[in-house]
C-alpha cells in the first residue's frame, strides 16, 4: 500500500501534468480580454491593453443595452488570432438572484433546449458578430478565431461558437470563464460533440456555474477547475471532483480567474 506521502506526490504529479496541457497563453490572454470588457464600452477603442492582452486591437464594439450584451471584436498580431469577447453582467449578484429557468427550443439539434434569456441575447447580436468576424478573417485568413467571455458572456461564447462552426469559420477555439449552464443535457452533449477545442474554466466555489439549477440544465464538457492546488482537467459534463462538488458558493471566486481580478482597471488604461 502506498504511504500517504507517496500518494500525495502522485496526485500532485497528475495535477501538474494536467495543468501543463492547458494552453496558458491563450487562457491568460482570454481572461485579460474578458476583464477589459468590463470597461465602459465607449472607451474600448481608445484603451491601451496591458499584460497578456498587450498589442490587442479592437475593431468592433458590441453594445446592445436592451439585452445586456456588451463586448468587442479585434485581433492580436502576436498570436495570429482574432478574438470575440463578451462581457458579463455588471451586477452579477443581482443577475444570479434574478435568473429564471425558462427554456426555448434550439433548432440545431433534436430535444435540445437552451436558456431563453441567453438565447435571446445571443440572437440580438449574432448576425453582426458573424459578419464582422468574416470580414476580419478575409483580411487575416491565417488567423485563428478565439471566442471568450466571462459569466453571462461565457454563455454567449458557447452559443456563438456553435454558430461560427455552422458559418464555416475556422480554425476556431473557445475559452470561457465562470459560465452558467446554457441548456439541457441534450444540448450539453451536442455542444460537447460539436465544439472540438472547448475550455470551460471554473474557479473553486464560484457561484455562477451552479445556475440555473442542475435539474433542468447541464454544463458541456471541457471543464478546467481551478483551486488553491492549481488547475485540474475534469471529466464528463459535471465532474463531482470539480466545481460541481460545492454547495456553498462564492461571488469572490467568480471575480478571480487564473490569478487575475476580472475588472477593467486591472488590464488596461484609457488614453
Amino acid at each position: 500500500m502506498l504511504s500517504f506521502g507517496i500518494l500525495l506526490l502522485v496526485l500532485l504529479a497528475v495535477a501538474q501534468t494536467a495543468a501543463a496541457s492547458y494552453d496558458w497563453n491563450t487562457g491568460n490572454t482570454s481572461i485579460w480580454l474578458c476583464a477589459a470588457a468590463y470597461c465602459e464600452t465607449n472607451t474600448y477603442q481608445t484603451r491601451t491593453f496591458r499584460g497578456y492582452s498587450s498589442g490587442f486591437v479592437v475593431t468592433d464594439v458590441l453594445d446592445n443595452k436592451s439585452k445586456d450584451v456588451q463586448g468587442f471584436i479585434g485581433y492580436l498580431p502576436s498570436q495570429n488570432s482574432i478574438y470575440v469577447v463578451y462581457r458579463g453582467s455588471t451586477s452579477i449578484k443581482d443577475w444570479v438572484n434574478n435568473l429564471d429557468a425558462l427554456t426555448t427550443s434550439y433548432d440545431k439539434c433534436s430535444d435540445c433546449k437552451v436558456h431563453k434569456g441567453f438565447y435571446s441575447a445571443h440572437q440580438s447580436v449574432i448576425s453582426e458578430v458573424v459578419s464582422k468576424v468574416k470580414a476580419l478573417k478575409a483580411k487575416y485568413p491565417s488567423y485563428t478565431v478565439v471566442v471568450t467571455g466571462h459569466s453571462l458572456g461565457a454563455a454567449l461564447a458557447t452559443l456563438t461558437t456553435l454558430d461560427f462552426i455552422d458559418a464555416g469559420i475556422s480554425p476556431l477555439r473557445m475559452f470561457h470563464f465562470g459560465s452558467p449552464r446554457v441548456g439541457n443535457t441534450a444540448f450539453a452533449n451536442f455542444a460537447s460533440a460539436k465544439i472540438g477545442d472547448r475550455n470551460r474554466n471554473t474557479h473553486h466555489k464560484d457561484m455562477v456555474p451552479h445556475v440555473p439549477m442542475h435539474e433542468r440544465f447541464t454544463h458541456h464538457s471541457g471543464e478546467w477547475y481551478e483551486d488553491d492546488a492549481g488547475l485540474h482537467e475534469c471529466q464528463g459534463l459535471e465532474d463531482k471532483n470539480c466545481s460541481y462538488q460545492w454547495n456553498l458558493t462564492s461571488i469572490d471566486d467568480h471575480m478571480h480567474y487564473l490569478g487575475l481580478y476580472v475588472g477593467c482597471d486591472a488590464v488596461s488604461k484609457e488614453n
